[in-house]
């Protein structure tokens, strides 16, 4: 019977965590969304190109980033040719960029569209269908 109550603990916990991740993910995206696009384009850089965009995280030091996330992106742009962009950030480097997009962890990808507003925002790593799906190509 202590297992079970044990167990029973476990579970909410953990669906506590996931629950709470969510809901941050959420209040994330919402804030992003709120932001004008000239702000973000601004903490950028440079201004949109009428393309879609993928704005890509990461630092020298993440594997991920290196094995998972920088393939994927060479594979996405290899099957969309010319019809996006792809903006790459080091995060390490350009903080202030980072947190204008709400960038918690690397990798970590922001989607525009083409008039530079927020599609959607992945923290970790983004496949090449999941993320050729948000851009629509």
């Amino acid at each position: 019977m202590e297992r079970v109550l044990i167990l029973a603990g476990l579970a909410a916990g953990v669906a506590a965590f996931v629950l709470a991740g969510r809901l941050l993910a959420r209040r994330r995206l919402r804030r992003l969304h709120s932001l004008s696009t000239d702000a973000l384009w601004a903490a950028l850089g440079t201004c949109p190109d009428g393309r879609p965009t993928v704005v890509a995280f990461s630092t020298p030091g993440c594997a991920a980033c290196w094995s998972a996330q920088k393939p994927a992106l060479a594979a996405l742009q290899q099957r969309a040719r010319d019809r996006i962009r792809l903006i790459e950030i080091d995060a390490a480097e350009q903080p202030r960029v980072a947190h204008a997009f709400g960038v918690l962890t690397v990798p970590a990808t922001v989607v525009l569209d083409g008039s530079g507003a927020v599609l959607a925002a992945n923290q970790g790593f983004a496949t090449v269908d999941g993320l050729a799906a948000q851009l629509g190509v």
